[in-house]
């Protein structure tokens, strides 16, 4: 009998991962006709008490357009639902390199999971531009954490499982036994998916992965 291949396992949520409020902004900028450029998005915007981390005076331009074309008769608000929610293009192409560095599959944790299968996830991806296969996705109810439903993927699929690296902005729901497989700080308010995030997405397929840490026996 062959025994199943084991595979470097991503777990990728999609929420201020692949969209951020770059992104947002672009196409907001866009839909009221108000010209940018990348450096309205410049890195020296961050952290300087400025929200939005951009060019403030693009900001407001894209703020103020919106105020005065929203008075206007037959105004509508561009349509941000589902399939429409704009992916951000450098967070999908930092999750591309990290993809294929790693040779990694991905599982969806996404909120974006419900009520969706595995094909239509991997058609979303895929019209943004995402170079990946999704093989999975996490299971889980209401009442249980990000992390809980991470743990019970891996608890029923851990015959595949060579090494994981969960890309989440919100760590404040992953198992405590999964923090050091957790990419660190990302932010859909500091655009999503990061360069600086590729070198360490790696070193957490690097660190040791046991299914002990479902039983808890196995901690930080």
């Amino acid at each position: 009998m062959a025994r199943t291949k084991k595979e470097n396992i991503l777990f990728l949520d999609f929420d201020d991962v692949l969209n951020s409020v770059r992104a947002l902004y672009k196409k907001f900028a866009e839909y009221h006709g108000v010209a940018w450029t990348e450096e309205d998005f410049d890195p020296k915007y961050w952290g300087q008490k400025n929200i939005d981390e951009m060019s403030p005076t693009f900001s407001e331009r894209v703020k103020d357009e919106f105020e005065k074309q929203k008075k206007e008769p037959g105004y509508k608000f561009p349509d941000l639902s589902g399939y429409r929610y704009p992916h951000d293009e450098i967070a999908i192409e930092n999750l591309n390199k990290i993809v294929e560095e790693n040779n990694a599959k991905v599982v969806v944790c996404s909120s974006w999971r419900h009520g969706k299968t595995i094909k239509e996830l991997q058609d979303i991806l895929d019209s943004w531009g995402a170079k990946c296969e999704v093989i999975g996705k996490t299971p889980g109810k209401m009442s249980s954490t990000r992390g809980e439903e991470i743990l019970m993927w891996l608890r029923d699929n851990h015959q595949k499982v060579k090494a994981i690296c969960i890309l989440d902005d919100s760590l404040f729901d992953i198992n405590p036994w999964l923090e050091k497989w957790a990419v660190q700080k990302i932010n859909g308010y500091h655009h999503g998916l990061r360069d600086v995030h590729i070198p360490e997405a790696k070193k957490c397929f690097e660190i040791p992965w046991s299914l002990k840490i479902y039983y808890g026996t196995e901690k930080n």
